[in-house]
Protein backbone atom coordinates (compact mmCIF):
# COMPACT_ATOMS: atom_id res chain seq x y z
CA UNK A 1 0.00 0.00 0.00
CA UNK A 2 2.85 2.12 0.74
CA UNK A 3 4.76 1.93 -2.47
CA UNK A 4 1.54 2.40 -4.23
CA UNK A 5 0.69 5.61 -2.71
CA UNK A 6 4.42 6.58 -3.37
CA UNK A 7 4.22 5.92 -6.91
CA UNK A 8 1.13 7.77 -7.27
CA UNK A 9 3.02 10.53 -5.15
CA UNK A 10 6.26 10.72 -7.72
CA UNK A 11 3.53 10.56 -10.80
CA UNK A 12 1.84 13.31 -9.63
CA UNK A 13 5.00 15.42 -8.72
CA UNK A 14 6.80 17.65 -11.33
CA UNK A 15 10.48 19.09 -11.21
CA UNK A 16 11.03 22.32 -10.06
CA UNK A 17 14.82 24.38 -9.65
CA UNK A 18 16.01 20.65 -10.48
CA UNK A 19 14.99 18.79 -7.95
CA UNK A 20 11.88 16.61 -7.73
CA UNK A 21 9.32 18.14 -5.66
CA UNK A 22 6.96 15.62 -3.50
CA UNK A 23 3.38 16.65 -2.54
CA UNK A 24 1.13 15.19 -0.21
CA UNK A 25 -1.86 13.96 -1.45
CA UNK A 26 -5.09 15.05 1.14
CA UNK A 27 -8.41 14.90 0.64
CA UNK A 28 -11.44 17.22 2.37
CA UNK A 29 -15.17 18.64 2.04
CA UNK A 30 -16.31 21.11 -0.10
CA UNK A 31 -18.99 23.72 0.89
CA UNK A 32 -20.01 22.74 -2.40
CA UNK A 33 -22.55 19.07 -2.47
CA UNK A 34 -21.80 19.97 -6.83
CA UNK A 35 -25.21 17.73 -7.95
CA UNK A 36 -26.07 16.00 -5.29
CA UNK A 37 -26.49 15.81 -1.37
CA UNK A 38 -23.77 14.30 -0.28
CA UNK A 39 -20.66 17.04 0.20
CA UNK A 40 -17.97 16.50 -2.46
CA UNK A 41 -14.51 15.60 -1.49
CA UNK A 42 -11.97 17.63 -2.81
CA UNK A 43 -8.56 16.18 -3.72
CA UNK A 44 -5.27 18.52 -3.01
CA UNK A 45 -1.22 18.39 -3.31
CA UNK A 46 -0.19 19.75 -0.32
CA UNK A 47 3.67 21.09 -0.80
CA UNK A 48 5.68 21.39 2.48
CA UNK A 49 8.30 23.42 3.14
CA UNK A 50 11.91 22.82 4.78
CA UNK A 51 12.09 24.00 8.64
CA UNK A 52 10.09 24.15 11.76
CA UNK A 53 6.37 23.65 12.21
CA UNK A 54 4.07 25.17 11.90
CA UNK A 55 3.97 26.57 8.75
CA UNK A 56 2.12 29.65 6.86
CA UNK A 57 0.11 28.44 4.10
CA UNK A 58 -0.48 29.37 0.27
CA UNK A 59 -3.95 27.37 -1.11
CA UNK A 60 -3.15 27.71 -5.01
CA UNK A 61 -5.77 27.62 -7.21
CA UNK A 62 -5.53 26.34 -11.13
CA UNK A 63 -6.51 27.43 -14.34
CA UNK A 64 -9.16 26.07 -17.09
CA UNK A 65 -6.67 23.55 -17.71
CA UNK A 66 -6.99 21.55 -14.66
CA UNK A 67 -4.13 20.77 -12.01
CA UNK A 68 -3.05 17.75 -13.69
CA UNK A 69 -1.40 18.00 -17.38
CA UNK A 70 -3.06 15.93 -19.86
CA UNK A 71 0.00 15.25 -21.73
CA UNK A 72 2.75 14.48 -18.38
CA UNK A 73 -0.16 13.04 -15.70
CA UNK A 74 1.85 15.39 -13.90
CA UNK A 75 1.08 18.75 -11.79
CA UNK A 76 1.72 21.31 -14.37
CA UNK A 77 5.37 22.45 -14.21
CA UNK A 78 3.55 26.59 -13.97
CA UNK A 79 2.33 25.13 -10.53
CA UNK A 80 5.09 23.17 -9.21
CA UNK A 81 7.71 25.89 -9.69
CA UNK A 82 4.98 28.69 -7.95
CA UNK A 83 4.59 25.97 -5.17
CA UNK A 84 8.91 25.12 -5.05
CA UNK A 85 9.11 29.26 -5.02
CA UNK A 86 6.58 29.88 -1.97
CA UNK A 87 8.13 26.33 -0.19
CA UNK A 88 11.63 28.46 -0.71
CA UNK A 89 10.01 31.12 1.79
CA UNK A 90 9.01 28.94 4.08
CA UNK A 91 4.95 28.67 3.15
CA UNK A 92 3.42 25.14 2.72
CA UNK A 93 1.33 24.87 -0.70
CA UNK A 94 -1.96 23.21 -0.86
CA UNK A 95 -3.00 22.80 -4.75
CA UNK A 96 -6.73 22.67 -4.53
CA UNK A 97 -8.07 20.46 -8.01
CA UNK A 98 -11.74 21.74 -8.70
CA UNK A 99 -11.91 19.31 -11.80
CA UNK A 100 -11.26 16.04 -11.40
CA UNK A 101 -13.11 15.44 -8.27
CA UNK A 102 -16.14 16.88 -10.37
CA UNK A 103 -15.76 14.31 -13.18
CA UNK A 104 -14.18 17.56 -15.52
CA UNK A 105 -11.25 17.25 -17.03
CA UNK A 106 -10.93 21.09 -18.74
CA UNK A 107 -13.21 23.84 -19.48
CA UNK A 108 -10.74 26.08 -21.83
CA UNK A 109 -12.24 24.75 -24.97
CA UNK A 110 -16.05 25.40 -23.57
CA UNK A 111 -17.95 28.25 -24.10
CA UNK A 112 -18.63 30.93 -20.77
CA UNK A 113 -22.30 30.03 -20.53
CA UNK A 114 -22.15 26.51 -21.15
CA UNK A 115 -19.95 25.59 -18.29
CA UNK A 116 -20.70 23.47 -15.45
CA UNK A 117 -18.06 24.79 -13.04
CA UNK A 118 -18.59 27.95 -12.32
CA UNK A 119 -16.64 31.31 -10.25
CA UNK A 120 -18.93 30.40 -7.28
CA UNK A 121 -17.57 26.87 -6.95
CA UNK A 122 -14.02 27.79 -7.05
CA UNK A 123 -14.74 30.13 -4.07
CA UNK A 124 -16.33 27.27 -2.12
CA UNK A 125 -13.90 25.43 -2.85
CA UNK A 126 -11.34 27.70 -1.66
CA UNK A 127 -13.21 28.32 1.57
CA UNK A 128 -12.97 24.14 2.34
CA UNK A 129 -9.19 24.30 1.67
CA UNK A 130 -8.81 27.59 3.90
CA UNK A 131 -11.17 25.76 6.71
CA UNK A 132 -9.10 22.29 6.39
CA UNK A 133 -5.55 24.08 6.52
CA UNK A 134 -6.43 25.77 9.64
CA UNK A 135 -7.73 22.81 11.57
CA UNK A 136 -3.87 21.92 10.42
CA UNK A 137 -1.62 21.67 13.59
CA UNK A 138 1.27 22.01 11.79
CA UNK A 139 -0.21 25.38 9.63
CA UNK A 140 -0.46 28.80 11.42
CA UNK A 141 -4.11 29.53 11.59
CA UNK A 142 -5.13 32.82 10.41
CA UNK A 143 -1.79 32.90 8.08
CA UNK A 144 -3.13 31.64 5.10
CA UNK A 145 -3.25 33.24 1.33
CA UNK A 146 -4.70 32.29 -1.96
CA UNK A 147 -3.14 32.31 -5.15
CA UNK A 148 -4.61 31.60 -8.57
CA UNK A 149 -4.05 31.25 -12.43
CA UNK A 150 -6.33 32.69 -15.16
CA UNK A 151 -9.77 30.90 -14.24
CA UNK A 152 -7.99 30.07 -10.72
CA UNK A 153 -7.04 33.87 -10.63
CA UNK A 154 -10.56 34.40 -10.99
CA UNK A 155 -11.58 32.65 -7.95
CA UNK A 156 -8.37 33.66 -6.14
CA UNK A 157 -9.90 37.38 -6.61
CA UNK A 158 -13.12 36.55 -5.70
CA UNK A 159 -11.96 34.97 -2.62
CA UNK A 160 -11.26 38.25 -0.72
CA UNK A 161 -15.21 39.46 -1.93
CA UNK A 162 -16.77 39.89 1.20
CA UNK A 163 -19.96 40.02 -0.72
CA UNK A 164 -19.50 35.84 -1.57
CA UNK A 165 -22.01 33.60 -0.07
CA UNK A 166 -19.04 31.28 1.04
CA UNK A 167 -17.69 33.73 2.92
CA UNK A 168 -20.70 34.84 4.55
CA UNK A 169 -20.89 30.41 5.65
CA UNK A 170 -17.07 29.99 6.52
CA UNK A 171 -16.77 32.67 9.01
CA UNK A 172 -13.12 32.58 7.95
CA UNK A 173 -10.95 34.83 6.20
CA UNK A 174 -7.76 34.46 4.11
CA UNK A 175 -5.03 36.88 5.14
CA UNK A 176 -3.82 37.92 1.47
CA UNK A 177 -4.65 36.79 -2.40
CA UNK A 178 -2.88 37.38 -5.40
CA UNK A 179 -4.79 36.68 -8.78
CA UNK A 180 -2.65 36.12 -11.76
CA UNK A 181 -4.22 37.20 -14.81
CA UNK A 182 -8.05 36.86 -14.22
CA UNK A 183 -11.09 37.03 -15.74
CA UNK A 184 -12.53 40.14 -13.55
CA UNK A 185 -15.73 40.92 -15.70
CA UNK A 186 -18.09 39.39 -14.19
CA UNK A 187 -16.62 40.44 -10.68
CA UNK A 188 -16.85 44.19 -12.25
CA UNK A 189 -20.25 43.73 -13.01
CA UNK A 190 -21.74 42.20 -10.27
CA UNK A 191 -24.43 43.24 -7.75
CA UNK A 192 -23.67 43.63 -4.71
CA UNK A 193 -20.82 45.19 -5.87
CA UNK A 194 -17.13 43.14 -5.39
CA UNK A 195 -15.80 44.66 -2.15
CA UNK A 196 -12.45 43.41 -0.56
CA UNK A 197 -11.87 42.48 2.82
CA UNK A 198 -8.01 42.26 2.86
CA UNK A 199 -5.17 42.56 0.89
CA UNK A 200 -5.63 41.59 -2.98
CA UNK A 201 -2.66 41.69 -5.74
CA UNK A 202 -3.76 41.37 -9.36
CA UNK A 203 -0.95 40.99 -11.97
CA UNK A 204 -2.02 41.54 -15.53
CA UNK A 205 -0.71 41.39 -18.97
CA UNK A 206 -1.00 44.52 -21.05
CA UNK A 207 -1.62 42.68 -24.37
CA UNK A 208 -3.92 39.47 -22.60
CA UNK A 209 -6.31 38.90 -25.37
CA UNK A 210 -8.07 36.18 -23.62
CA UNK A 211 -8.77 37.45 -19.95
CA UNK A 212 -8.49 41.30 -20.88
CA UNK A 213 -7.09 44.01 -18.19
CA UNK A 214 -9.29 46.47 -18.76
CA UNK A 215 -11.95 44.68 -16.36
CA UNK A 216 -9.68 44.37 -13.34
CA UNK A 217 -8.51 48.08 -14.15
CA UNK A 218 -12.34 49.36 -13.47
CA UNK A 219 -12.79 46.78 -10.34
CA UNK A 220 -9.58 47.78 -9.05
CA UNK A 221 -9.93 51.31 -9.63
CA UNK A 222 -13.40 50.99 -7.86
CA UNK A 223 -12.20 49.30 -4.62
CA UNK A 224 -8.85 51.97 -4.05
CA UNK A 225 -12.06 54.61 -4.30
CA UNK A 226 -13.09 52.49 -1.09
CA UNK A 227 -9.77 52.58 0.57
CA UNK A 228 -10.07 48.74 -0.36
CA UNK A 229 -6.34 47.39 -0.08
CA UNK A 230 -6.37 46.62 -4.02
CA UNK A 231 -3.40 46.82 -6.01
CA UNK A 232 -3.05 46.23 -10.05
CA UNK A 233 0.26 45.74 -11.63
CA UNK A 234 0.09 45.46 -15.36
CA UNK A 235 2.95 44.46 -17.21
CA UNK A 236 3.60 45.28 -21.17
CA UNK A 237 3.98 42.97 -23.73
CA UNK A 238 2.81 40.34 -21.80
CA UNK A 239 -0.03 38.15 -22.78
CA UNK A 240 -2.25 35.44 -21.21
CA UNK A 241 0.19 32.84 -18.93
CA UNK A 242 3.04 34.89 -18.83
CA UNK A 243 4.93 33.18 -16.13
CA UNK A 244 5.04 30.34 -17.56
CA UNK A 245 8.30 29.58 -20.10
CA UNK A 246 6.52 28.01 -23.40
CA UNK A 247 6.75 30.28 -26.08
CA UNK A 248 3.65 32.41 -27.06
CA UNK A 249 1.69 31.00 -29.42
CA UNK A 250 -2.12 31.28 -30.86
CA UNK A 251 -4.82 28.91 -29.61
CA UNK A 252 -7.75 28.97 -31.93
CA UNK A 253 -9.50 26.29 -29.84
CA UNK A 254 -10.50 28.63 -27.14
CA UNK A 255 -14.22 30.79 -27.55
CA UNK A 256 -14.08 33.28 -24.85
CA UNK A 257 -11.08 35.23 -25.71
CA UNK A 258 -12.06 38.87 -27.55
CA UNK A 259 -11.07 38.49 -30.91
CA UNK A 260 -13.36 35.48 -31.43
CA UNK A 261 -12.03 32.71 -33.76
CA UNK A 262 -8.55 34.42 -34.48
CA UNK A 263 -7.78 32.77 -31.18
CA UNK A 264 -5.79 34.14 -27.83
CA UNK A 265 -2.37 34.49 -27.36
CA UNK A 266 -0.31 32.49 -24.52
CA UNK A 267 2.58 32.20 -23.32
CA UNK A 268 5.77 33.69 -21.70
CA UNK A 269 7.34 37.11 -20.74
CA UNK A 270 10.60 36.26 -18.99
CA UNK A 271 10.83 40.13 -17.93
CA UNK A 272 7.15 39.90 -16.89
CA UNK A 273 7.52 36.65 -14.98
CA UNK A 274 10.78 37.53 -13.01
CA UNK A 275 9.19 41.19 -11.60
CA UNK A 276 5.63 38.79 -11.15
CA UNK A 277 7.38 36.45 -8.57
CA UNK A 278 9.64 39.00 -6.86
CA UNK A 279 6.39 40.97 -6.28
CA UNK A 280 4.72 37.83 -5.30
CA UNK A 281 7.57 37.45 -2.66
CA UNK A 282 7.26 40.65 -1.45
CA UNK A 283 3.23 40.64 -0.88
CA UNK A 284 2.96 37.25 1.01
CA UNK A 285 6.16 38.28 2.87
CA UNK A 286 4.13 41.47 4.19
CA UNK A 287 1.06 39.46 4.85
CA UNK A 288 1.87 36.06 5.57
CA UNK A 289 4.96 36.01 8.30
CA UNK A 290 3.81 35.43 11.30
Amino acid sequence: MASAVLALVFALSGVAHGRVVLPEPVNFPSLDNWKGDAPLMLDGYLFKPAGHKPYPAVVMFHGCAGAISVKTGRITSRFTNMAQLLNDMGYAVLIVDSFNPRGVPQICTVPLADRDIKNRHRVMDAYSALQYLNSRPDIVAGKIGAIGFSHGGSGALSSMDATTEAYGRSEQKFAASVALYPGCGWQSRKQPEFSAYGPLLILAGEKDDWTPVEPCRKLAARSQQRNEPVELVVYPDAYHAFDSTSEVYVRKDVPNGVNGSAGVHVGANPAAREAAYKRIREFFHQHLRP
